[in-house]
């Protein structure tokens, strides 16, 4: 399998807040892992990162706003783990609460004895203030899969090149409305959500603004006010995601969320990322029905590129339906892709599913979940965002990577 090497070092930095910049570094690229998330369902944990950390920078809360000291609240295992010391102060749910749940819950896992249980689950800060923000240093290389950039989409990054104003159409589910994103959720650090972080990663490469367009539909999410990085041209952000949708709910739901910003404001680039709540649907049927929208936008906009994204997984854990197929259409999303680009469309794929599979090689779905179901929690967020950037442009590529 292929590895990533890391060569650069880490200055003196702090950490009390939301950075943008940060946001976007790959956490494959360099030496330092910036604000990795995990949680403690029991005081003896001894949590993994994703890589074996050489030393750690900074341990702080969710909200960034409470640092840990080591050896008073932390502590790393031989094995570079990280613990909790005796009357640490850093949250831990416990074991009685997290697989202790009431009756009203929608979750259900097997607890540590393999005893099926309605397990805790939560949006915004009941999931979240449970988890801390470890930025360290190591000296590793990332062996799991990564996304690649593949070069897919030069005719609309040559409009960029060109100082060209374009439009980039995002259409999803909750994941991709921004859901348990903390400045969607409203609380600290506030957090963007992934589709509006990668924007800004590529007005601040182009020199250009980003316009927001509320859509104003009751459903949708807030977006942040305009944001300008220089004067070279404006990309135009339309999101029109909705939370809890299927991808039947997308194509139903077409004209109103889509067909009629595409009619005002063009579209240079869709991003379409249904499949986490189609858990049930066969994986043929959910390649046909996303083949589906992305015709009707071609129908409507021609010469418009096209990413398709495929979801991370759920709680592999979850044994009342919220685990499905949704593993399964990553492969599906790849060949409708080929399909496209031997049409003449650009065309490709963001692979979040196989990003997911793999960081869960090395942690728990529960350090970097937003609701322990379904949703990614800010350092997710930041990784879906890392991941479309490279599918998109490519850190290669970039001056400020």
């Amino acid at each position: 399998m292929e590895t990533t090497k890391n060569t650069d070092t880490a200055e003196p930095e702090i950490f009390d807040r939301f950075d943008g910049v940060r946001a976007m570094k790959p956490f494959y690229q360099g030496n330092t892992v910036y604000g990795e998330t995990v949680m403690f369902i029991d005081r003896k944990d001894r949590k993994q990162l994703l890589f074996d950390p050489d030393e750690i920078l900074s341990v702080r809360s969710y909200d960034m706003k409470t640092e840990y000291v080591r050896g008073k609240d932390y502590d790393l295992d031989k094995d570079g783990r990280l613990i909790l010391t005796e009357g640490s102060s850093i949250p831990c749910i416990t074991q009685e609460v997290f697989y202790g749940a009431g009756e009203d819950s929608i979750l259900v896992t097997k607890n540590r004895e393999g005893k099926p249980v309605k397990t805790y689950w939560g949006e915004g800060e009941m999931m979240t203030k449970w988890q801390v923000s470890v930025t360290y240093t190591h000296s590793g290389e990332w062996s799991g899969f990564r996304q690649k950039n593949s070069g897919e989409f030069a005719a609309f990054l040559k409009k960029l090149k060109n100082g060209e104003n374009v439009t980039v159409v995002f259409y999803g589910d909750s994941i991709t409305y921004g859901a348990s994103a903390s400045f969607i959720d409203g609380y600290a650090p506030h957090q963007l959500s992934w589709s509006q972080l990668a924007v800004q990663k590529l007005a601040a490469e182009y020199g250009y603004s980003v316009h927001y367009v509320d859509p104003a539909l009751g459903n949708t999410a807030r977006v942040p006010e305009d944001v300008k990085y220089g004067g070279r041209g404006v990309i135009t952000y339309i999101n029109p995601s909705v939370g809890g949708w299927t991808v039947a709910d997308g194509i139903s739901n077409f004209d109103r969320h889509v067909k009629d910003f595409i009619g005002k404001y063009g579209c240079d680039l869709f991003v379409t990322a249904f499949g986490m709540n189609d858990a049930g649907r066969a994986p043929d049927d959910e390649r046909a029905m996303i083949r589906g929208i992305a015709d009707r936008v071609l129908a409507e906009k021609p010469g418009a590129s096209v990413m398709l994204v495929s979801t991370m997984v759920p709680n592999p854990a979850a044994e009342n339906g919220w685990c499905g197929n949704q593993a399964l259409f990553e492969k599906g999303f790849m060949s409708l892709a080929e399909d496209y680009r031997r049409a003449g469309v650009p065309c490709g794929v963001t692979r979040m599913t196989s990003v997911s599979l793999a960081l869960l090689e090395r942690k728990d779905f529960c350090d970097y979940s937003g609701n322990n179901i379904n949703h990614p929690n800010d350092f997710m967020v930041r990784i879906y965002a890392q991941s479309f950037y490279e599918a998109l442009a490519g850190y290669e590529n970039a001056k400020n990577s």
